[in-house]
């Protein structure tokens, strides 16, 4: 039987079209295939394998001429029938056969982890919505009154300012992900994104509240599609992404809109004057990054 696999091979190559060489061929997938299914986090993966039988017609073939045999699936390409491209080839192992060393077993093991994040029939992932990953940071911020009922102010018992602020962390929650977008997107496009704010209302998050950071991304085919993946992390802040220094300073102006320097730091009222001692300080707000509609994140 072997002679006769090696036969036709030969047989094949000398009559590949326009005389070109194919030094092996695949001879057909290996009757009986096992599965499984486990748990990966919070979800159910799902796991097929195949093997495949591939001839040669030397005897020191090389892996890469093995894997490169027309007909074998590729890897993040091939997708089982009838997954919906769901169930994807995810990698390819050959191995030469000790007792026929022109006969090579090549295992295939295809599977619905890892970059699948959907649970779209659509089999294109440039419309899928991705899963994400959350966490809490913290960022600290100045409070001139403490948590009581009703709010105390921050002083001290002469009803002055203490040498040091008050100072709370308050928290932004972060989100990690990944999206698949047409390749159409390019490279100047995506750096462009990268340190930006919401212009706008985003899913139920208010306007400059949130903000984009792009941590990578890689193009190729994914699930046999030309496109590319890109990685986002975006941090959502209650009290917008603004800068908000407090509007105090070494001088003040008067009502005649004159400069008057003073040795310690005042308070300043909207206009440059001075505000009474001890009250609390104004801010003002200051962009510092860009603001862009994120209509592109799904």
């Amino acid at each position: 039987m072997c002679y006769a696999m090696l036969t036709e091979c030969r047989a094949i190559r000398r009559n590949s079209w326009k005389g070109k060489i194919m030094a092996t061929l695949l001879k057909g997938v290996q009757k009986g295939k096992g599965g499984s299914i486990r748990k990966s986090g919070s979800n159910m993966v799902y796991t097929e394998r195949h093997r495949y039988i591939v001839l040669s017609d030397v005897k020191n073939e090389s892996v890469l001429a093995v894997l490169s045999t027309p007909g074998l699936p590729q890897v993040m390409v091939s997708s089982i029938s009838g997954t919906g491209g769901q169930c994807v080839c995810v990698g390819l192992d050959p191995k030469q056969d000790e007792g026929s060393p022109f006969t090579w077993f090549v295992d295939s093991e295809w599977s619905t982890e890892s970059e699948n994040q959907t649970t779209s029939s659509n089999p294109d992932p440039t419309t899928w919505v991705p899963r994400y990953s959350g966490k809490v940071e913290t960022y600290p911020e100045v409070i001139y009154k403490d948590f009581s009922t009703p709010p105390k102010p921050y002083l001290n018992s002469a009803k002055d300012k203490f040498p040091e602020p008050l100072i709370v962390r308050r928290p932004v929650i972060v989100y990690d992900f990944f999206q698949y977008e047409a390749p159409t997107v390019t490279d100047v496009q995506i750096g462009d994104r990268n340190d930006t704010i919401n212009s706008a209302t985003f899913k139920g998050f208010g306007a400059q509240t949130l903000k984009l950071t792009v941590t990578g991304f890689e193009r190729g085919f994914y699930f046999g599609y030309d496109c590319v993946r890109i990685n986002y992390s975006v941090a959502y802040k209650k009290n917008k992404w603004l800068n908000t220094p407090l509007d105090m300073g070494y001088s003040y102006l008067t009502s005649t809109g004159e400069r008057i320097a003073t040795d310690k730091i005042v308070c300043l009222n909207s206009d440059g004057t001075k505000k009474s001692d001890n009250a609390t300080p104004d801010t003002l707000e200051f962009k510092e990054f860009p603001e862009i509609a994120f209509s592109f994140l799904r």
